[in-house]
């Protein structure tokens, strides 16, 4: 399936065809592409596409669990991504969580604050637990975004270690693990 739903966002995967309309800038291929409109101010990071475009290229079938643009459904309207780093247990976790997934999320910043990013995460993981029975969840957080920090521990996200990013800096690893999928979730 390439869209998750939840109550007010649609999850769309992105097909190397969007990617490649994304980096070279041209939001109004990425709309044909896409079915929704892609926002001039939309914050997307090239070396993200790029990379996740290269992951495609290398193995199609991780498409499901690479980045998802998040899209408004009331005004069919992209505000931003979200998505797993890559399919479960890769080699750069293995350390932290061998069993893990870790993911990513953002949203431009007149988007923030109406809850999109904790609801596409929910979607996101709640589609790995139930259709892949992926159990831990790592998200990777600079010390000063206070924002995302707060947010993860709002959804019960623990803090195991840490690691340097080369293109981020410093980063703290954070851990949730679900043998059911809670109760306060379910609303």
């Amino acid at each position: 399936m390439n869209i998750l739903r939840s109550n007010r966002l649609e999850l769309v995967s992105m097909k190397p065809a969007l990617l490649e309309a994304l980096l070279d800038g041209d939001h109004t291929k990425a709309e044909q592409i896409g079915g929704f409109h892609v926002p001039d101010d939309l914050l997307l990071s090239k070396s993200l596409l790029r990379m996740r475009l290269e992951q495609l290229q290398v193995d199609s079938k991780v498409l499901p669990w690479l980045t998802r643009a998040i899209v408004i459904k009331q005004s069919k309207t992209m505000c931003g991504h979200v998505g797993f780093h890559s399919d479960p247990g890769p080699e750069d976790l293995q350390l932290i969580a061998a069993d893990g997934v870790e993911l990513g999320y953002s949203v431009t910043e007149r988007f923030r604050k109406h809850g999109y990013a904790k609801e596409a995460v929910f979607t996101l993981m709640k589609w790995a637990f139930e259709n892949h029975k992926q159990q831990c969840f790592i998200l990777s957080i600079a010390p000063d975004n206070v924002a995302s920090l707060a947010m993860a521990r709002s959804m019960g996200f623990k803090e195991v270690g840490s690691h340097v990013d080369d293109e981020d800096g410093l980063e703290l690893y954070f851990e949730r693990r679900l043998e059911h999928w809670p109760q306060e979730w379910c609303k």
